[in-house]
């Protein structure tokens, strides 16, 4: 049993605090960027409908007065996400407890939420990889002509707006990431200095704040549960989707819990987090997976 005991706890606490409080603040990047069911006492299962789209060329011109007689058929395929739980447990001894200058508790709480948090975040990332329609592709670094190319395929999808782009520190602030795709590096040689180049404002957003929200009309997002590893081989599962994309079903009371329980003869106190929520992919054309070099 991993007890949080006084040789645990001794030393690095104060350090994990701004580490604690950064790590909440990172996650639950994608539960508002998805479709949320929110389920009452009753019930554990959430249902998406996904219907087909009617196109154009299924309404024909007809003359005063002539029957149609092609039938479209109303189809829709039902998409289901169950709730699970997801558990995250803590011992922290009486003496660690008593010990320490700082809130043990306290942070405990915020280190579970983090971590439930993030591992939401890695549950619905982990979809992406599933959509059919893909971009870019393994040692191929990402450009900008990816992201249009991914408006125009949830474009020609009837995705609505917004449109959202998810990636990981490598894809956002990396060599091969955006950053290298607004602000191109200076150089030196033995008589010029040559400067920066940036590609307009959002150029110049980067380089002055380090990151930028939006590009052709694109809400950036970034998530350390991003997988910049794909296959070994230096790859990250980036994608692109509109909220109908992705279904998250989650209970009416709140999706995260911490409870504790006393081991008395133990001298210990378990702090027990569940998280409980169910995922599923919707709509399959809603995004686009983006599969790109970071190494």
């Amino acid at each position: 049993m991993a007890l949080t005991t006084v040789a645990v706890a001794a030393g690095g606490i104060d350090k994990t605090i701004a580490n604690a409080v950064m790590a909440f603040g990172q996650t639950n990047v994608m539960l508002p960027l998805v479709n949320v069911q929110r389920l009452p006492l009753g019930s554990n299962i959430a249902q998406w409908s996904d219907e087909t789209r009617i196109t154009s060329s299924s309404v024909d011109a007809k003359t005063e007065g002539s029957d149609q007689s092609t039938i479209v058929s109303m189809t829709s395929a039902t998409r289901t996400a169950t709730l699970s739980h997801h558990v995250i447990r803590a011992d922290i001894g009486d003496l660690a407890k008593r010990g320490s200058a700082l809130d043990l508790v306290g942070m405990t709480g915020v280190k579970e939420g983090a971590a439930v948090g993030g591992k939401l975040d890695s549950d619905l990332i982990a979809l992406i990889q599933s959509f059919s329609q893909t971009l870019a592709g393994a040692g191929t670094a990402l450009a900008l002509s990816h992201l249009f190319n991914g408006i125009r395929l949830l474009r020609a999808a009837g995705a609505p707006a917004p449109y959202n782009f998810i990636d990981g520190a490598k894809g956002i602030w990396g060599d091969k990431g955006l950053r290298s795709l607004l602000i191109q590096a200076g150089n030196t040689t033995t008589n010029t200095a040559v400067a920066h180049s940036l590609m307009g404002d959002k150029g110049a957003e980067m380089l002055n704040k380090g990151y930028v929200d939006s590009i052709g009309n694109i809400d950036i997002y970034f998530s350390n549960e991003v997988n910049e590893d794909i296959g070994s081989s230096a790859d990250s599962a980036a994608g692109m989707f509109s909220a109908g994309a992705i279904g998250c079903a989650v209970p009416v009371e709140g999706f995260l819990g911490i409870e504790m329980e006393r081991d008395a003869s133990g001298r210990s106190t378990q702090y027990v987090g569940v998280g409980t929520w169910g995922e599923v992919e919707v709509k399959d054309l809603f995004g686009a997976y983006i599969l790109h070099d970071v190494s």
